[in-house]
């Protein structure tokens, strides 16, 4: 009978803390302001996170804004502690890495939040308060069960990547690596060690990050010749070959063909057009078969490059994955210099300084240098030249500004094209009374004044005759 009224008691004890639980979550009266809101309260066992929203009359949506903020505090609660062994320390110079990973883990923290419940709310007629709270022990231990899990999933990938590495398939491996750190990406900061299989104990952020380094270190490219010479607007009938390598010189690695690999190539000097992606075929070779040359450069660069983007994937949209893997300088690239051969030119020049014809033709002269470096290879025969390029500069003084020392010079310049086939003018430009300046005496003046009209050409109108179609 004593042992059936225990039984009893017990099964009452039992719905009494099943009820107590139920009713974990308070609602405050509205005319009581609770404790919680006005000091917020310690509670060493627990992550606490309060927020609070304003009412508004056009809005209903007060409530889910002051569960955010509080999760958002929660959240802070938190602390960051990164791991000694995490690979982030190898960035320790870059303060915009780790602001950038600050922001990511916080937001992952958030995103990836388990376990918290919703203690207490209240509200008045001006705003609502909620109260959410965590369990710091729950909170390690779901946290630890996850990262097991994850830690796991990566090392798949990471060995994966190892056998494609050792069979010289570096593309594979470099995308198998990728797809190893996508696993543990928002878990950087933490105890990232396990043991590998073929490695031992390793510390998978570290281990993954340099693996990808070392093969973007130890890839080549080759082009089949360092300079080209083409006509102006033509194709570029001979192939560009773009040779990708594997070797590690430390290791005493013979070089190996990188087959299947991304390259992009692009001109990075000039204003010619061109973006080609080609994958390296089973010798290695990105073949860019054609390249119009459409600017009138004399002097441009085509560049090849490991696309990253490419290998990336998704992760390029990844701010934090993008600034780990995409650095500049560890990219494989080469350049090949293109130099066009430009349309034949004569060239006239008449110029005076104060009614003299001018020995030294400084801005006939500087106007051709400038000309024959971007547009025309010039010629002293007019019958083997295309076009005949006229410049008509002359000086005059102006008046002396006594007050301040300051002898005044204008310039008039003209500057004409001719098709020497036609004996049309093709081109006309120039400009009346430029001013130039200076102290002591006018040819000081003069100099200024020459300079200044040169570097108007050089600015205005070389650009013109840069989008002529001659």
């Amino acid at each position: 009978m004593i042992k059936k009224i225990h039984l009893l008691l017990l099964a009452v004890f039992i719905i009494f803390q099943a009820c107590k639980t139920q009713q974990a979550v308070v609602e405050q009266p509205a005319n009581t302001i609770p404790q919680w809101v006005s000091s917020r309260p310690v509670m060493n066992d627990y992550y606490i996170g309060i927020g609070m929203a304003k009412k508004s009359g056009m809005s209903d949506n007060y409530i889910s804004i002051a569960r955010n903020n509080a999760l958002n505090d929660l959240v802070s609660e938190i602390s960051i502690k990164i791991s000694g062994n995490s690979m982030l320390y190898q960035f320790e110079n870059k303060t915009e890495l780790k602001e950038e990973f600050k922001t990511y883990t916080n937001t992952s923290i958030k995103e990836n939040l388990e376990g918290y419940e919703l203690s207490a709310s209240w509200g008045n007629d001006n705003e609502y308060w909620v109260f959410y709270k965590l369990s710091k022990k729950l909170y390690a231990d779901l946290k630890a069960k996850k990262l097991e899990d994850i830690k796991k999933r990566s090392l798949s990938f990471y060995e994966k990547a190892g056998e494609y590495e050792e069979n010289a398939d570096y593309n594979n491996a470099i995308l198998f690596y990728l797809k190893a750190f996508d696993v543990i990406k928002k878990h950087l900061a933490d105890e990232l060690n396990i043991f590998s299989p073929t490695k031992g104990s390793i510390n998978l952020g570290t281990e993954i990050y340099n693996s990808v380094q070392k093969i973007l270190h130890n890839i080549r490219l080759r082009p089949n010749m360092d300079k080209l010479f083409v006509s102006l607007s033509t194709p570029i009938n001979k192939d560009i070959v773009v040779t990708a390598s594997y070797q590690d010189v430390k290791a005493g690695k013979m070089s190996t063909p990188v087959t299947t690999l991304p390259l992009r190539f692009t001109f990075v000097k000039g204003k010619s057009v061109l973006d080609e992606k080609i994958i390296t075929n089973a010798g290695g070779d990105a073949i860019l078969s054609t390249a119009k040359v459409t600017n009138k450069g004399k002097v441009q660069q085509i560049r090849a490059k490991l696309d990253i983007e490419a290998i990336l994937g998704d992760l390029i949209k990844d701010k934090l994955s993008s600034q780990l893997f995409a650095f500049e300088s560890n990219i494989p690239e080469c350049k090949i210099t293109v130099e066009v051969e430009g349309k034949k030119a004569f060239m006239e020049i008449e110029e005076s300084d104060f009614g003299i014809p001018s020995q030294r033709k400084t801005i006939g002269n500087g106007f051709k240098k400038e000309l024959s470096d971007k547009l025309f290879s010039f010629t002293e025969s007019r019958q083997k030249a295309d076009v005949t390029v006229k410049i008509s500069c002359k000086t005059t003084k102006g008046t002396y500004l006594e007050k301040n020392d300051l002898y005044v010079v204008f310039v008039d310049c003209e500057i004409s094209i001719i098709d020497n086939k036609t004996e049309a003018e093709i081109f006309s430009n120039g400009f009346t009374n430029f001013k130039g300046m200076q102290i002591r005496d006018y040819e000081n003046a003069l100099k200024d004044a020459q300079q200044k009209a040169l570097q108007k050409i050089k600015d205005e109108i070389v650009p013109e005759l840069n989008n002529l179609d001659f």
